[in-house]
């Protein structure tokens, strides 16, 4: 994969030298042709960078986020891409996005095929991630669903199945069909395929990339990155809690120090045996790695931590208190958890524990399953992340303590909650030792 990123921030630097306003720098991941076209797209835009990826294979984009890191948005070509690259994106924060596959997408490629080059509709074979698609632009002319060779692979929106996708099941669809002498042509939504059907001898064509489709992606993506950096300047406020009121002066003056050298924060204002600080949501999102990490790394006073954000100071405020009393629970000297404007609760930072969910919820499903288990949504939320983050939907009490950071006799009570309300069910037993009792295993049910 080639990367020609310092050479054009140094050309399209021009542009904007000395202008009001600071262009979007978009990294955009996409075929050396489809690069191309959308650099001719958007050659007079001067309030946007475009800092190109080039790959042979989508899943090289993965060894070129890091690369990409420090633009505003990443832009991908399309849904393969972005897929491929989506483990990598999650932490990163970034805003990201991809050209979708629509029906205008492919009425034009339709057209083309029809009425440019003379094929007709049952002599086609196509693949789409989501067949929707087709039978939408079927329906809109009054033709039948049932009269293109069609295969989609929607699994791949769904991260519980999408490693199941394989260009090699899809190149052999199509290629099976011209063995058989049922097409004369290929129209894929896949560079791979189109690249592999090419390289057969077998006719093929890619999909068209209309401009209107490019350049509605580019404004979207303009979008998220001014909503991102809006966000990024948020309030936080943060309180430390010490684990004692007498605190030597020496100390006082090394969390100051640790204040401003990772958050650039405010003076700490201390009352009872508390700490608290100004700092920006994009400047605590730098210190603590995208809210994967405990900020301050160097510290050596055995402290914990509330950040709360929001959009006013006191929204901040109240939501840094709600994130400290997270942290009572906790026996370690370095604990930290972050409520968001939106109520969103992440923690405790630095362990493998750490999960995001909401402390409310608006979904009525959720409402009234948490109120028959007689258990908080706050709690049901936490459960329901848990339960999401195994690789299987196959837990034991003892995982379920572990994450909560709760005992097994607290476990064994959420779990009867959850049980006796057909939430919950037991599958199996695991026997770990040649003695002791077996484990039981457990699986929610998903409604």
């Amino acid at each position: 994969m080639k990367n020609y990123t310092m050479k054009l921030i140094k050309k399209d630097f021009r542009f904007y030298k000395g202008g009001d306003t600071v262009p979007t720098q978009i990294a955009f991941f996409g075929s050396a042709a489809m690069v191309e076209q959308v650099q001719e797209y958007t050659k007079d835009r001067t309030d946007i960078i475009l800092i190109p990826f080039i790959y042979n294979k989508p899943e090289e984009v993965v060894k070129e986020i890091e690369k990409a890191r420090y633009c505003d948005v990443m832009l991908f070509s399309g849904l393969l891409p972005y897929y491929f690259a989506q483990e990598i994106l999650r932490s990163y924060k970034k805003p990201s996005l991809y050209i979708p596959i629509n029906e205008y997408m492919l009425s034009i490629s339709l057209f083309q095929l029809l009425y440019h080059e003379g094929f007709s509709l049952e002599r086609i074979s196509l693949d789409i991630p989501d067949r929707s698609i087709l039978l939408q632009c079927l329906h809109d002319v009054h033709l039948q669903h049932d009269l293109m060779w069609l295969i989609d692979y929607p699994f791949i929106f769904d991260k519980n199945t999408s490693s199941n996708f394989s260009t090699s099941k899809i190149m052999a669809y199509h290629e099976q069909l011209h063995q058989q002498g049922k097409v004369d042509i290929t129209l894929t939504s896949i560079h791979a395929v189109y690249d592999g059907m090419q390289a057969k001898g077998l006719p093929c064509r890619k999909l068209i990339d209309p401009k209107k489709n490019v350049m509605e992606a580019i404004e979207e993506a303009i979008v998220q990155s001014n909503i991102y950096l809006t966000r990024q300047s948020q309030m936080a406020v943060g309180y430390i809690l010490l684990e004692s009121e007498k605190i030597e002066d020496s100390i006082l003056n090394e969390i100051a120090a640790n204040l401003d050298a990772e958050l650039e924060s405010s003076t700490p204002y201390r009352k009872n045996g508390v700490c608290m600080f100004h700092s920006t949501r994009g400047r605590m999102e730098q210190a603590t790695n995208n809210f994967q990490e405990f900020p301050f790394s160097q510290l050596e006073v055995p402290v914990k931590l509330g950040i709360g954000f929001g959009l006013t100071i006191d929204e901040a405020k109240r939501n840094g208190k709600i994130a400290l009393t997270h942290t009572e629970r906790y026996d370690s000297t370095k604990i930290a958890f972050i409520v968001t404007e939106d109520e969103m609760i992440i923690g405790p930072l630095g362990t493998k524990e750490n999960k995001a969910y909401q402390l409310n919820s608006y979904d009525k499903t959720i409402q009234e399953r948490a109120k028959k288990a007689g258990v908080s949504v706050a709690k049901l939320n936490q459960f329901l992340s848990f339960v999401e983050s195994l690789p299987k939907n196959q837990f034991t009490t003892e995982d379920l303590a572990n994450n909560f950071a709760v005992t097994r006799r607290s476990a064994e009570r959420l779990l009867k909650k959850l049980i006796a309300q057909k939430l919950v069910f037991k599958i199996g037993e695991e026997q770990l030792y040649q003695y002791g009792r077996p484990r039981a295993i457990y699986t929610f049910l998903v409604k």
